[in-house]
Protein backbone atom coordinates (compact mmCIF):
# COMPACT_ATOMS: atom_id res chain seq x y z
CA UNK A 1 0.00 0.00 0.00
CA UNK A 2 2.87 2.29 0.90
CA UNK A 3 4.15 1.63 -2.32
CA UNK A 4 1.06 2.35 -4.37
CA UNK A 5 0.36 5.60 -2.07
CA UNK A 6 3.90 7.08 -3.30
CA UNK A 7 3.03 6.16 -6.66
CA UNK A 8 -0.24 8.76 -6.58
CA UNK A 9 1.82 11.11 -4.84
CA UNK A 10 4.33 11.17 -7.38
CA UNK A 11 1.77 11.38 -10.25
CA UNK A 12 0.09 14.34 -8.65
CA UNK A 13 3.66 16.10 -8.81
CA UNK A 14 4.22 15.45 -12.34
CA UNK A 15 1.11 16.52 -13.04
CA UNK A 16 2.01 20.21 -12.11
CA UNK A 17 4.50 20.25 -14.28
CA UNK A 18 3.11 22.16 -17.41
CA UNK A 19 1.96 24.81 -14.85
CA UNK A 20 5.12 25.42 -13.29
CA UNK A 21 5.92 25.41 -17.21
CA UNK A 22 3.38 27.93 -17.75
CA UNK A 23 4.58 30.84 -15.42
CA UNK A 24 8.64 30.31 -16.73
CA UNK A 25 9.38 32.83 -19.04
CA UNK A 26 13.60 31.08 -19.54
CA UNK A 27 14.14 29.45 -22.99
CA UNK A 28 13.39 25.42 -23.22
CA UNK A 29 17.30 24.89 -22.58
CA UNK A 30 17.75 27.23 -19.80
CA UNK A 31 14.88 25.93 -17.80
CA UNK A 32 15.96 22.52 -18.78
CA UNK A 33 19.50 23.16 -17.06
CA UNK A 34 18.38 25.11 -14.05
CA UNK A 35 15.91 22.61 -13.24
CA UNK A 36 18.02 18.94 -13.67
CA UNK A 37 21.16 21.29 -12.24
CA UNK A 38 19.92 22.35 -9.03
CA UNK A 39 18.13 18.93 -8.57
CA UNK A 40 21.55 17.18 -8.95
CA UNK A 41 23.20 19.48 -6.85
CA UNK A 42 20.49 19.06 -3.83
CA UNK A 43 20.91 15.46 -4.36
CA UNK A 44 24.94 15.45 -4.19
CA UNK A 45 24.56 17.64 -1.39
CA UNK A 46 22.36 14.94 0.35
CA UNK A 47 24.83 11.96 -0.69
CA UNK A 48 27.27 14.18 1.25
CA UNK A 49 25.39 14.94 4.48
CA UNK A 50 24.24 11.08 4.55
CA UNK A 51 27.31 9.67 3.83
CA UNK A 52 30.06 12.33 4.41
CA UNK A 53 31.59 12.19 0.70
CA UNK A 54 29.75 10.66 -2.39
CA UNK A 55 31.09 7.43 -3.14
CA UNK A 56 31.66 6.75 -6.96
CA UNK A 57 30.82 3.15 -7.85
CA UNK A 58 32.64 2.57 -11.46
CA UNK A 59 31.80 0.02 -13.55
CA UNK A 60 30.54 -1.31 -17.03
CA UNK A 61 26.71 -0.69 -15.67
CA UNK A 62 27.26 2.68 -14.98
CA UNK A 63 26.48 3.41 -18.97
CA UNK A 64 22.59 2.58 -18.00
CA UNK A 65 22.21 5.74 -15.90
CA UNK A 66 24.02 7.57 -18.55
CA UNK A 67 21.65 6.24 -21.57
CA UNK A 68 18.79 6.99 -19.36
CA UNK A 69 19.30 10.45 -18.49
CA UNK A 70 20.32 10.96 -22.46
CA UNK A 71 16.90 9.65 -22.93
CA UNK A 72 15.35 11.80 -20.36
CA UNK A 73 17.13 14.50 -22.20
CA UNK A 74 15.86 13.47 -25.45
CA UNK A 75 11.87 13.22 -24.16
CA UNK A 76 11.75 16.64 -22.08
CA UNK A 77 13.58 18.30 -25.35
CA UNK A 78 10.84 16.42 -28.29
CA UNK A 79 7.82 17.24 -25.84
CA UNK A 80 8.49 20.91 -25.92
CA UNK A 81 9.17 20.65 -29.75
CA UNK A 82 5.73 19.10 -29.88
CA UNK A 83 4.13 21.51 -27.58
CA UNK A 84 5.58 24.36 -29.93
CA UNK A 85 4.89 22.92 -33.52
CA UNK A 86 1.50 21.28 -32.62
CA UNK A 87 -1.89 21.61 -31.09
CA UNK A 88 -1.94 20.89 -27.34
CA UNK A 89 -3.96 18.22 -27.41
CA UNK A 90 -2.35 16.21 -30.15
CA UNK A 91 0.60 16.00 -28.37
CA UNK A 92 -1.19 14.81 -25.00
CA UNK A 93 -2.75 12.03 -27.49
CA UNK A 94 0.06 11.26 -29.09
CA UNK A 95 2.03 11.33 -26.12
CA UNK A 96 -0.36 8.56 -24.28
CA UNK A 97 0.86 5.82 -26.31
CA UNK A 98 4.11 5.91 -24.34
CA UNK A 99 2.42 2.71 -22.21
CA UNK A 100 2.49 0.44 -25.57
CA UNK A 101 5.85 1.43 -25.77
CA UNK A 102 7.23 0.76 -22.17
CA UNK A 103 4.67 -2.35 -21.90
CA UNK A 104 6.73 -3.80 -24.94
CA UNK A 105 9.94 -3.00 -23.58
CA UNK A 106 9.07 -3.94 -20.10
CA UNK A 107 8.13 -7.83 -21.98
CA UNK A 108 11.12 -8.07 -24.10
CA UNK A 109 13.63 -6.94 -21.64
CA UNK A 110 12.07 -8.08 -18.05
CA UNK A 111 9.44 -10.24 -19.11
CA UNK A 112 6.61 -8.94 -17.68
CA UNK A 113 3.23 -9.59 -18.20
CA UNK A 114 0.27 -7.49 -19.77
CA UNK A 115 -2.96 -9.77 -18.71
CA UNK A 116 -6.54 -8.39 -20.38
CA UNK A 117 -6.98 -6.32 -17.52
CA UNK A 118 -3.84 -4.09 -17.91
CA UNK A 119 -5.18 -3.80 -21.68
CA UNK A 120 -8.57 -2.71 -20.93
CA UNK A 121 -7.55 -0.19 -18.15
CA UNK A 122 -5.16 1.34 -20.61
CA UNK A 123 -7.71 1.22 -23.77
CA UNK A 124 -10.53 3.12 -20.77
CA UNK A 125 -8.11 5.68 -19.97
CA UNK A 126 -6.79 7.03 -23.32
CA UNK A 127 -10.63 7.14 -24.64
CA UNK A 128 -10.69 9.13 -21.54
CA UNK A 129 -7.66 11.23 -22.70
CA UNK A 130 -9.27 11.59 -25.88
CA UNK A 131 -12.72 13.20 -25.07
CA UNK A 132 -10.77 15.40 -22.33
CA UNK A 133 -8.83 16.83 -25.93
CA UNK A 134 -11.04 16.15 -28.11
CA UNK A 135 -12.66 19.43 -28.78
CA UNK A 136 -8.97 20.64 -30.10
CA UNK A 137 -7.98 17.70 -31.72
CA UNK A 138 -6.62 18.02 -35.53
CA UNK A 139 -5.88 15.58 -38.00
CA UNK A 140 -3.83 17.04 -41.27
CA UNK A 141 -2.61 14.65 -44.23
CA UNK A 142 0.53 16.84 -44.17
CA UNK A 143 3.82 16.17 -42.34
CA UNK A 144 3.15 17.58 -38.94
CA UNK A 145 7.02 17.27 -37.57
CA UNK A 146 5.37 18.66 -34.28
CA UNK A 147 3.10 15.13 -34.33
CA UNK A 148 5.72 12.93 -35.05
CA UNK A 149 7.79 14.51 -31.71
CA UNK A 150 5.30 13.90 -29.70
CA UNK A 151 5.45 9.90 -30.77
CA UNK A 152 9.54 9.83 -30.45
CA UNK A 153 9.10 12.10 -27.09
CA UNK A 154 6.29 8.67 -25.78
CA UNK A 155 9.22 6.23 -26.82
CA UNK A 156 11.92 8.20 -25.12
CA UNK A 157 10.02 8.28 -22.39
CA UNK A 158 9.46 4.59 -22.39
CA UNK A 159 13.16 4.23 -22.90
CA UNK A 160 13.93 6.46 -19.82
CA UNK A 161 12.11 4.06 -17.61
CA UNK A 162 13.09 1.15 -19.34
CA UNK A 163 17.36 2.01 -18.52
CA UNK A 164 16.38 3.44 -15.19
CA UNK A 165 15.25 -0.14 -14.16
CA UNK A 166 17.89 -1.96 -15.84
CA UNK A 167 20.18 0.90 -13.96
CA UNK A 168 18.86 0.38 -10.50
CA UNK A 169 19.21 -3.50 -10.57
CA UNK A 170 22.84 -1.99 -10.09
CA UNK A 171 22.87 1.37 -8.38
CA UNK A 172 20.33 3.10 -5.49
CA UNK A 173 18.33 5.66 -6.63
CA UNK A 174 20.30 8.63 -5.21
CA UNK A 175 23.89 7.64 -6.56
CA UNK A 176 21.04 6.60 -9.88
CA UNK A 177 19.52 10.04 -9.50
CA UNK A 178 23.05 12.43 -9.21
CA UNK A 179 24.58 10.82 -11.93
CA UNK A 180 21.13 11.07 -14.94
CA UNK A 181 20.28 14.05 -13.50
CA UNK A 182 23.80 15.77 -13.88
CA UNK A 183 23.96 13.72 -17.92
CA UNK A 184 20.67 15.72 -18.64
CA UNK A 185 21.50 18.68 -17.16
CA UNK A 186 24.90 18.69 -19.28
CA UNK A 187 22.95 18.02 -22.34
CA UNK A 188 20.85 21.25 -21.68
CA UNK A 189 23.93 22.99 -21.56
CA UNK A 190 25.42 21.82 -24.91
CA UNK A 191 22.74 23.58 -26.36
CA UNK A 192 22.52 26.41 -25.03
CA UNK A 193 26.22 26.95 -26.17
CA UNK A 194 24.16 26.53 -29.37
CA UNK A 195 21.69 28.59 -29.42
CA UNK A 196 23.48 31.57 -27.06
CA UNK A 197 20.62 32.10 -24.88
CA UNK A 198 21.22 33.68 -21.74
CA UNK A 199 21.69 31.93 -18.24
CA UNK A 200 20.20 34.51 -16.01
CA UNK A 201 18.51 38.21 -15.87
CA UNK A 202 14.93 36.44 -15.55
CA UNK A 203 12.07 38.02 -13.67
CA UNK A 204 11.17 36.45 -10.04
CA UNK A 205 8.25 34.39 -11.09
CA UNK A 206 10.72 32.70 -13.30
CA UNK A 207 12.66 31.24 -10.87
CA UNK A 208 9.83 30.52 -8.52
CA UNK A 209 8.98 27.90 -11.05
CA UNK A 210 12.04 26.24 -11.41
CA UNK A 211 12.13 25.98 -7.31
CA UNK A 212 8.43 24.59 -7.90
CA UNK A 213 9.98 22.27 -10.83
CA UNK A 214 12.88 20.96 -8.69
CA UNK A 215 10.68 20.60 -6.02
CA UNK A 216 7.48 18.73 -6.92
CA UNK A 217 7.92 17.16 -10.35
CA UNK A 218 11.36 16.45 -10.67
CA UNK A 219 11.75 15.26 -6.82
CA UNK A 220 8.34 14.26 -5.38
CA UNK A 221 7.85 12.78 -9.37
CA UNK A 222 10.42 11.26 -11.20
CA UNK A 223 12.91 10.51 -8.14
CA UNK A 224 10.05 9.00 -6.82
CA UNK A 225 9.26 7.09 -10.28
CA UNK A 226 12.97 6.33 -10.26
CA UNK A 227 12.65 4.64 -6.67
CA UNK A 228 9.59 3.04 -7.45
CA UNK A 229 10.52 1.32 -10.83
CA UNK A 230 12.41 -1.21 -8.69
CA UNK A 231 9.54 -2.15 -7.06
CA UNK A 232 6.60 -1.91 -8.75
CA UNK A 233 5.22 -3.38 -12.64
CA UNK A 234 6.77 -0.67 -15.11
CA UNK A 235 3.42 -1.44 -17.47
CA UNK A 236 1.11 -0.67 -14.39
CA UNK A 237 3.23 2.60 -13.66
CA UNK A 238 3.24 3.24 -17.42
CA UNK A 239 -0.55 2.78 -17.67
CA UNK A 240 -1.46 4.39 -14.77
CA UNK A 241 0.45 7.43 -16.08
CA UNK A 242 -2.45 8.04 -18.42
CA UNK A 243 -4.30 10.50 -15.32
CA UNK A 244 -1.34 12.54 -15.41
CA UNK A 245 -2.87 14.92 -18.20
CA UNK A 246 -6.64 14.85 -16.29
CA UNK A 247 -4.74 16.11 -13.42
CA UNK A 248 -2.70 18.81 -15.18
CA UNK A 249 -5.96 19.93 -16.80
CA UNK A 250 -7.88 20.54 -13.69
CA UNK A 251 -4.74 22.42 -12.17
CA UNK A 252 -4.92 24.49 -15.18
CA UNK A 253 -8.70 25.12 -14.55
CA UNK A 254 -8.37 26.32 -11.21
CA UNK A 255 -5.17 28.07 -11.83
CA UNK A 256 -5.49 29.49 -15.06
CA UNK A 257 -8.93 29.35 -15.73
CA UNK A 258 -7.88 27.17 -18.75
CA UNK A 259 -11.25 26.09 -20.88
CA UNK A 260 -11.73 21.93 -20.12
CA UNK A 261 -14.49 20.73 -22.06
CA UNK A 262 -18.06 19.52 -21.98
CA UNK A 263 -16.44 15.94 -21.55
CA UNK A 264 -14.49 16.75 -19.14
CA UNK A 265 -16.55 14.81 -15.84
CA UNK A 266 -16.41 12.14 -18.07
CA UNK A 267 -12.77 11.92 -19.19
CA UNK A 268 -12.19 11.98 -15.45
CA UNK A 269 -14.23 9.69 -14.68
CA UNK A 270 -13.18 7.00 -17.13
CA UNK A 271 -9.99 7.94 -16.62
CA UNK A 272 -10.37 7.35 -12.60
CA UNK A 273 -11.87 4.08 -13.01
CA UNK A 274 -9.32 2.68 -15.11
CA UNK A 275 -6.73 3.39 -12.64
CA UNK A 276 -9.00 1.63 -10.33
CA UNK A 277 -8.90 -1.21 -12.53
CA UNK A 278 -5.15 -1.08 -13.07
CA UNK A 279 -4.39 -1.20 -9.08
CA UNK A 280 -7.79 -3.19 -8.37
CA UNK A 281 -4.75 -6.24 -7.17
CA UNK A 282 -3.13 -4.07 -4.63
CA UNK A 283 -6.19 -2.18 -3.32
CA UNK A 284 -7.90 -5.78 -2.78
CA UNK A 285 -4.46 -6.56 -1.02
CA UNK A 286 -4.24 -3.54 1.02
CA UNK A 287 -8.44 -4.27 1.84
CA UNK A 288 -7.59 -7.21 3.13
CA UNK A 289 -5.17 -6.94 5.49
CA UNK A 290 -6.92 -3.90 7.13
CA UNK A 291 -9.97 -6.09 7.81
CA UNK A 292 -7.72 -9.12 8.92
CA UNK A 293 -5.87 -6.48 11.45
CA UNK A 294 -9.67 -5.49 12.31
CA UNK A 295 -11.07 -8.76 13.38
CA UNK A 296 -7.16 -9.64 15.45
CA UNK A 297 -7.86 -5.94 17.28
CA UNK A 298 -11.45 -6.80 18.20
CA UNK A 299 -10.99 -10.76 18.51
CA UNK A 300 -8.00 -9.55 21.48
CA UNK A 301 -10.41 -7.39 22.99
CA UNK A 302 -12.80 -10.08 23.64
Amino acid sequence: MLHTSLYFLALLCLSSSPNWAKLNHMPVEVLGFWRLFIAALLVGLWMVVKHSAPRPKFSKNMIWIVVSGAFFFLHLWTYKYASKNTSVSNTMILFSSNPIWASLGAVAFFKEHINKRIIFAYVLALFGVYLLVAHDLKVSNQVNYGDWSAVASAVFYACYMLTGKKARHYYDNTYYSLIQYSVCALLFWFCILGTGANMTGYDDISWIAVAGLVLLPTFMGHLSFTYLVHHMNLTVMSCGKQLEPVLAAIMAYFIFGEHISEYAWISFTLTFISVLILFYPALKSSAQKIKSRADLLLSSKE
